[in-house]
């Protein structure tokens, strides 16, 4: 249970005779505060490897806008940054995800960590080939259920690297983890670009500090969520819930 998140939702449940506590958007960023207080250095530092990363894909981008898009070079090189993206890039942002839950967690994340999504390297690349298929459709249908889908699936990675389930488990975990979340998640991700335009302002080193309370915010709501619900969700989904 939460003990230490405040400004939070609180429901008696009689079946169990326990308080149930319920994370919310001001109760999630609150506790990211003092995640990032607590273990800054090392979450500093991930943030800005995972920025790093992210370079070859921005110079793709840039090069797919100076040229003729059409090209066989610029389809190309397009492919080859799509799988770097997937292959390498991705692996680098589970394990960058587990860092941060552990923090979430008040444990002592520890920097090889990082790589600990190439532990998983497989169930990793293919959970987010299909969160990316599912969200792009919902996308190119609508832009509403491409929103919707994002918010459903807002916790695949944690549950990749947390449980001992295959993407397609990971993606029903999810769906059933959010139920009654969406709103918090939503508005978690609305405050999430306000903090961020705030970083930009404060120049480059504020938007490092922005990006790291905001994937400590989104640690810390799977944490309370997952404490709260896993237990139903993989009944719910009827998954059995493996040894880790």
């Amino acid at each position: 249970m939460n003990q230490c998140l405040i400004h939070m939702k609180v429901d008696y449940c009689k079946e169990n005779l326990i308080l149930k506590v319920y994370p919310t958007v001001g109760g999630c960023f609150e506790e990211a505060w003092s995640v990032l207080k607590n273990h800054f250095l090392i979450l500093f530092l991930s943030v800005i490897l995972a920025s790093l990363l992210e370079i070859p894909l921005a110079y793709n981008q840039y090069i797919e806008n100076i040229s003729d898009s059409d090209s066989v070079g610029v389809s190309f090189l397009g492919m080859i940054s799509f799988l770097y993206y997937i292959m390498i890039a991705t692996p680098f942002k589970y394990g960058f995800d587990w860092i941060y839950l552990s923090a979430a967690r008040k444990k002592e994340p520890r920097f090889e960590e990082i790589l600990s999504g190439f532990k998983k390297y497989l169930f990793a690349t293919l959970s987010h080939l299909l969160v990316i298929g599912i969200t792009g459709l919902g996308f190119i249908l609508l832009i509403i259920p491409g929103i919707y889908l994002l918010c459903k699936l807002v916790f695949v990675p944690f549950l990749v690297m947390d449980k001992n389930v295959d993407p397609i488990q990971a993606i029903k975990l999810s769906f059933y983890l959010t139920k009654g979340y969406f709103w918090t998640i939503f508005g978690m991700g609305i405050l999430s670009v306000f903090i961020i335009i705030l970083g930009v302002i404060c120049f480059i080193v504020g938007v490092f500090v922005s990006l790291v309370w905001v994937k400590s915010a989104f640690a810390v709501l799977y944490k309370a969520v997952e404490e709260l619900h896993y237990k139903e969700a993989f009944v719910l989904a009827g998954i059995e819930i493996k040894e880790e």
